[in-house]
């Protein structure tokens, strides 16, 4: 079994950054952060397929993080563009010899909370991806 986590996240920063989302993608959140962020917050990954013929399914954990917000309609924009990215017709490219076989959106969650007594709006995207080694 390989991992493909790095190739993973690569692919779907290159293709956030290409929907113009004006987003830093952090994989770990440091200490300073710039608003709005998304966060890869989670990778679940499980393998299937016969052993001459790997393939993996990985459940992904997005949060869109926006601060001090008087209207969402900015956050909603930015959620419909990474949307935009999850088509099983055109997936996204991703290296190390993966390919994605299909994308599917698992749900969308809305939050409103503090972080460090600031008022942030979240948005929780799950993906799942299953991607076979053409290795």
């Amino acid at each position: 079994m390989k991992d493909c986590r790095t190739e993973l996240v690569t692919g779907l920063i290159t293709a956030i950054d290409a929907q113009s989302t004006g987003l830093t993608v952090y994989t770990k959140v440091p200490k300073s952060v710039t608003y709005p962020y998304l966060y890869i917050t989670e990778i679940i990954d499980v393998e299937d397929g016969t052993k001459n013929q790997f393939m993996y399914g990985y459940d992904l954990s997005m949060e869109l993080v926006y601060k001090d917000l008087t209207d969402k309609a900015a956050m909603w924009s930015a959620v419909d563009k990474i949307k935009g990215i999850i088509n099983n017709k055109n997936p996204f490219s991703i290296g190390g010899n993966f390919y994605i076989m299909a994308m599917t959106l698992i749900d969308t969650t809305e939050a409103e909370d503090l972080l460090n007594s600031q008022e942030v709006d979240t948005t929780t995207i799950r993906v799942n991806f299953d991607i076979e080694d053409n290795n």
